[in-house]
């Protein structure tokens, strides 16, 4: 008999000088039935089904109350948020990846292989494929979530595929880390430590959205605290990112081989080309905004009217980003409420509400002002002056808290001290509103829906020391109310009377005039006033 002298561990171990094409026959259907058999272990490992079902909870606890929260969504940013649930199945397959492929040697039954045409190579190939229906499930709770969530009546924006996919690539490079970590250390604990580094660094990504260096992460994370761009704004490197998971993908399946025993040219070769593939999509992702990119950014925030539509009924104006207009009924309804209370003659005037985004890319303000300047004069060019600002979050009122009940408070007060006082916030700080004033523009926008009652309510329950401030869009400008006018709108709001409306409509010049105080409107309501508040809890202005 003749040894071949080839480097092929299979020919080594047999001992034979069969063609490689006869090799080549064998082991391809033994490596995807071994594959088979892997891939159906590491879909019933428990690592992976607990990984799983936690998944599933967190939707299901999203689905069973009906998340107020997630009633308007907005598509561009789901499309990235919607991954971070999948860290659940990433970490699942790694740690299931890890353990099928040292099952040999924790069973000490690695020698028995050396008895079979798959050698450790072709094993571990085998391993990495049996990863793909795991990605390929990842890929359907994504398509299952993000289908959701896109038919919402609420759903606004538009889906990004690239943003979408790169979940379950992360799921799939979790197993393939899970794997060639099995090839570096026979250790069991070594898988649980990785997942750790994994989440330290998914963590650090998640706590420092400004930083270029969380695109190195597995999933590159924004402030969930800004509010949402529209789609033309979102300029997120979303296709480097996904070939720079999709490479690193290769070439660690590619070392894993390699470090197992692997050979041949188009091995190596893959390697080298994931190797230059990861590079490149490595710097691509972390470049930032091009300059043309910054400006437009600057002209959406400084000048929105130019790429808005405008819709009018019965003198009131709507204009807003054209994805979303579907939210516009919504705003109309609030304003309509807060016009319901209001004496014929203010509520028939014309009113305009404009949409604006602030600050430019989305991240905290930090207090800056927002173009006060720059929004006045493009209303005026637009023939709608003295807009009232709406943003691009927006809820039924009832998101417990969040960014998006808060803004509902922000445009029904905003719209409310339009109606009473005729005119917008124009200081550059938060504007001070006292007296009978303050409690008819909360009353206002507390009656104006039940979600603004509810919304407004939270606000109240969050808010120490007496007054309410209300930044505009996270700014440092807005509307602040004086604590006692506050509490004589909530007791009014909290009782509510049939008579209020008719008295408020009777009086309504003499409770929006600026002089008119807290006492006298409660005695033209014909209720207690509130007790007075000690002059350490007064505030300046009022």
């Amino acid at each position: 008999m003749t040894f071949s002298t080839t480097t092929d561990d299979d020919t080594r171990r047999t001992g034979t000088s069969s063609p490689a094409a006869g090799r080549a026959a064998r082991g391809r259907p033994a490596v995807l039935v071994l594959a088979g058999t892997e891939c159906r272990l590491l879909l019933r490992h428990p690592a992976f089904l607990a990984a799983v079902a936690l998944y599933a909870a967190f939707w299901i606890y999203d689905l069973v109350p009906g998340d107020a929260a997630h009633a308007y969504p907005v598509l561009q940013d789901e499309s990235w948020s919607v991954h971070l649930p999948l860290l659940l199945p990433a970490a699942g397959v790694l740690l299931a990846a890890n353990q099928g492929a040292l099952r040999s040697h924790r069973n000490l039954t690695e020698p028995m292989y050396d008895v079979l045409v798959v050698g450790r190579p072709r094993r571990v190939c085998a391993h990495l494929l049996s990863l793909l229906p795991a990605a390929l499930l990842a890929l359907l709770l994504t398509a299952g979530r993000i289908g959701y969530l896109a038919a919402r009546s609420g759903a606004v924006g538009e889906m990004r595929p690239w943003d979408l996919m790169a979940g379950p690539v992360c799921v799939l490079l979790a197993g393939v880390v899970g794997v060639m970590l099995s090839t570096l250390a026979t250790s069991a604990a070594v898988a649980p430590m990785a997942l750790v580094g994994l989440g330290m660094l998914t963590f650090a990504g998640a706590v420092n959205t400004s930083a270029t260096w969380r695109w190195f992460g597995l999933l590159a994370f924004e402030n969930e605290n800004a509010a949402p761009l529209p789609a033309a704004l979102v300029h997120r490197p979303s296709i480097a990112h996904l070939a720079w998971l999709a490479a690193l993908v290769v070439l660690l399946g590619a070392t894993a081989v390699l470090r197992a025993g692997g050979r041949g040219t188009v091995l190596r070769a893959a390697t080298a080309l994931a190797l230059v593939a990861a590079l490149v999509a490595a710097f691509t992702q972390t470049r930032g905004l091009s300059a043309a990119d910054t400006d437009q950014v600057g002209a959406y925030t400084d000048h929105p009217a130019a790429h808005q539509r405008c819709t009018t009924e019965k003198g009131l104006t709507i204009c807003a980003f054209p994805e979303f207009a579907p939210w516009t009924s919504q705003w109309a309804k609030v304003a309509r409420g807060v016009l319901a209370y209001a004496p014929g003659e203010v509520a028939g005037a014309p009113y305009t509400i404009r949409q604006r985004i602030f600050p430019p890319g989305g991240a905290s303000s930090n207090g800056k002002p927002p173009p006060l300047t720059a929004w006045a004069d493009d209303d005026a060019r637009a023939g709608t002056p003295k807009a009232v600002t709406v943003g691009t979050d927006w809820s039924d009122g009832a998101a417990g808290g969040d960014r998006r009940s808060d803004a509902v408070v922000e445009f029904s007060t905003g719209f409310a001290y339009r109606t009473v006082t005729g005119d917008i916030p124009r200081q550059p700080r938060l504007t001070m509103v006292c007296g009978a004033r303050a409690t008819l523009v909360l009353w206002l926008a507390g009656r104006a829906t039940p979600g603004s009652q509810e919304a407004l309510r939270s606000t109240r329950d969050r808010t120490f020391g007496g007054g309410i401030s209300l930044p505009l869009l996270n700014s440092g400008a807005g509307i602040s109310f004086e604590p006692r006018a506050a509490d004589f709108a909530f007791d009014l709001i909290d009782h509510p009377s049939k008579d209020n409306a008719t008295v408020i409509k009777k009086n309504w010049a003499e409770l929006t005039a600026p002089a008119t105080t807290v006492d006298r409107a409660a005695h033209l309501l014909g209720v207690k006033a509130p007790p007075p508040i000690p002059a350490s809890g007064q505030v300046a202005g009022c």
